[in-house]
């Protein structure tokens, strides 16, 4: 008896002791793969960094869409001569998850003379030990975009020479970057200049408090900017069509190859020349702030015989709801009593587009 008691002991050891030890194989595995991960992020890093396109491929090999994506990057970073000043080790953020930090010098802000240098941090998707899926955010300051911005519409060339894409992809990124470089440096020549005439190039006197809320009983106006970015692009992509033929009367805007990245530059363009006060774009927003049911536009008049123009839309639901008529009507009400704007136009309403584009 005494000798069968004690084999169900040594049983129950043993069983314990095997637990604990495929638990802490779990565990060293579990640890392992994470350290393996790591591992290939900072390969991944290295590999972008010594901008050659052949080391950095393969490490991308499973990551999908995301290879060519980076690829295009790594040929915009060579060309606009990023300068590794810091870098933060890669780390865990969630399972499978690693975000590596990267601070940059870089030819395309240095032309901004801003003294900023930008951090862009890889965000890696693992699937065990291969890489899924990398996407990419930086903390580039508004300038930044507003310099993109005023590139696209003042240098049109550069957009369908140097960084014209196929498939949503720069064909030359490194000869982009440098095109776009010299892009930024005439932006801020223009930029100066115009600051230097800031006084006339102001819509409005600097002692005009621009409103930044306004509420009524059935929606709300803000400016528009970050904070608003996803009602933003919501609202208009759900319109696409009706925008096309109510406002813009273009294919440019909006159009479905639009995505987030682009509408916050969009976003980050209008806050600049909101707060340097020469053109004011507010969201038309539920009262609770949840969706943008159209958006009003005050800016200088692109004609000689008006001081400034009002333009404005909304969805195609709002529209089929009759919204545009009461946000017009409401937009000159408060237009002429709480702005002090006199000649004001509103293309494609009270003055019909025909007669505007033969001013």
């Amino acid at each position: 008896m005494a000798n069968w008691s004690t084999y169900l002991i040594r049983i129950l050891i043993f069983g314990y002791c095997f637990s604990a030890l495929i638990g802490c194989s779990r565990e060293l595995s579990s640890d392992n793969t994470e350290a393996i991960q790591l591992q290939k992020a900072e390969k991944m890093i290295d590999a972008f960094y010594s901008f050659e396109a052949e080391r950095l491929r393969p490490i991308l090999n499973t990551a999908g869409d995301a290879q060519a994506k980076l690829l295009d990057y790594q040929g915009w970073a060579e060309g606009g001569n990023y300068l590794v000043m810091e870098r933060a080790p890669c780390t865990p953020v969630a399972s499978g998850q690693i975000d590596c930090a990267i601070t940059v010098q870089d030819d395309p802000v240095l032309a901004l003379e801003t003294g900023f240098n930008v951090t862009d941090t890889f965000h890696l998707s693992f699937d065990g030990e291969d890489i899924v899926d990398v996407k990419t955010s930086s903390n580039d300051q508004p300038i930044y975009y507003e310099a993109r911005q005023w590139v696209q519409e003042n240098m049109p060339e550069v957009m369908t020479g140097p960084c014209r894409r196929e498939n949503g992809l720069r064909v030359t990124p490194g000869d982009c970057a440098r095109a776009m470089t010299d892009g930024y440096a005439r932006f801020l020549e223009t930029k100066k200049s115009e600051e230097d005439k800031s006084d006339s190039a102001a819509l409005v006197p600097h002692d005009f408090e621009v409103p930044v809320l306004v509420e009524t009983a059935s929606f709300k106006l803000v400016p528009l900017g970050p904070d608003v970015v996803n009602q933003d692009y919501e609202a208009y992509m759900s319109s696409i069509a009706h925008l096309q033929t109510t406002f813009t009367r273009s294919t440019d805007w909006p159009r479905e190859d639009i995505d987030l990245e682009a509408a916050m530059e969009d976003m980050l363009a209008e806050q600049a020349r909101f707060d340097e006060r020469r053109s004011f774009a507010y969201a038309v927003l539920t009262p609770d702030g949840t969706r943008e049911r159209g958006c009003l536009y005050i800016r200088p008049s692109s004609k000689s015989d008006f001081d400034a123009e009002i333009r404005l839309w909304v969805t195609k639901l709002e529209f089929d709801a009759g919204f545009d008529a009461e946000l017009y009507a409401w937009a000159r009400a408060w237009i002429a009593s709480s702005w002090p704007l006199v000649n004001v136009a509103y293309p494609g309403r009270a003055i019909d587009w025909n007669e505007w584009e033969a001013l």
